[in-house]
């Protein structure tokens, strides 16, 4: 297969509407996570949020959300997707997690210390911005173009570009390791027995209505020491497919937060938006064509807006310059601009 720094672009990410219904669907239902519905309605609703969010019609940042895809240049179908929860977290809905602290016993008598890890159920009623949903189709995640990168990168090009549609902190929840039949060890030693409720059943209801998790789970706090050893050993450890997931948030510059979902015990990763290296490093400059070369210059992902096509990104080497980045003009062609028109960029790692 060709080398990702030749040839005109292969994907564009693009904001998703409700066309894409179908293909977001089948990616939702592989990734099966409650940010990316897996009922069709549930879809249909978050894509026309979706579109109107985009377009700065929702000024509720609670209940604005936007969903980004990538789609091959040339044919239908799609890549990828990715999305920006706007603000996760309100007096109607608290954002809860489960935060990891340590206490540190000691006896004279025995001259021993022992330090014992703890979970205490913590919630905020003025959450954070929230990055989720991204999956990468299985056809396409050893592809060069590495574009399940540029689905999570573009969510930093955005949240750079519309930093007052956002909130000051960014966090990502990320997925666990996976169980047979949607089943999680953690939920079964700790929130079944406070709730009576199966993994799905709870997992389903949180979407709508968080009110059982402030009623049923204690405040007191969780030694872990109590939790099977297998359990243990898993809280805020992620899954073979989600390591990449988190390289790419680490390189953005979040960090774990010593916070762990408290239904499946995946952990939280979190930081400031200003402080991110996509955010920092982005620049707004006008879009000119030239000779490149792929091989010397570095890999840039640029964001267009306007028209009726709305938000579209691709990723593609470029020489920048003072108030302007030089690509290929097949570059151009992929995006919808031309010489002049104003970009959004950040550098790709």
């Amino acid at each position: 297969m060709a080398s990702a720094s030749t040839g005109p672009p292969h994907f564009i990410i693009r904001e998703a509407t409700r066309n894409d219904h179908g293909q977001l669907l089948g990616l939702a239902r592989r990734l099966d996570s409650i940010n990316l519905p897996t009922d069709r309605a549930e879809l249909r609703e978050l894509l026309i949020g979706s579109t109107r969010s985009f377009r700065g019609r929702i000024h509720d940042r609670s209940r604005a959300v936007y969903v980004f895809c990538a789609q091959r240049i040339g044919s239908r179908r799609l890549a990828g997707a990715s999305m920006i929860i706007a603000k996760h977290g309100t007096p109607q809905a608290p954002h809860f997690y489960l935060e990891m602290d340590n206490e540190e016993r000691y006896s004279t008598r025995l001259r021993r210390m022992f330090r014992h890890q703890y979970l205490r159920l913590r919630h905020s009623m003025d959450g954070p911005t929230e990055l989720g949903g991204l999956i990468v189709a299985p056809g396409t995640r050893r592809h060069p173009e590495r574009v399940g990168r540029q689905l999570s990168w573009v969510r930093f090009l955005y949240l750079a570009a519309h930093r007052r549609r956002f909130e000051p902190r960014v966090v990502a929840e990320m997925l666990p390791p996976r169980t047979p039949r949607y089943r999680n060890a953690f939920w079964d030693h700790f929130g079944r027995p406070l709730t009576g409720l199966s993994f799905r059943e709870a997992d389903r209801l949180s979407i709508h209505d968080k009110e059982f998790i402030r009623a049923l789970f204690p405040d007191s706090p969780l030694y872990t020491f109590l939790l099977p050893e297998q359990v243990r050993g898993a809280l805020g450890t992620v899954g073979e497919d989600t390591r990449g997931a988190v390289r790419m948030l680490e390189q953005a510059g979040m960090r774990f937060l010593s916070q762990i979902d408290p239904f499946d015990a995946g952990p939280y990763y979190g930081g400031q938006v200003a402080e991110l290296a996509p955010v920092k490093q982005y620049r707004v400059v006008r879009a000119a064509v030239g000779k490149v070369d792929p091989q010397v210059h570095p890999r840039w992902l640029l964001g267009l807006e306007g028209g009726w096509r709305g938000f579209r990104a691709v990723a593609a080497p470029g020489i920048p310059e003072r108030g302007r980045i030089v690509v290929a003009s097949a570059v151009l062609a992929a995006l919808g601009a031309k010489p002049g028109d104003r970009l959004g960029v950040t550098p790709l790692p």
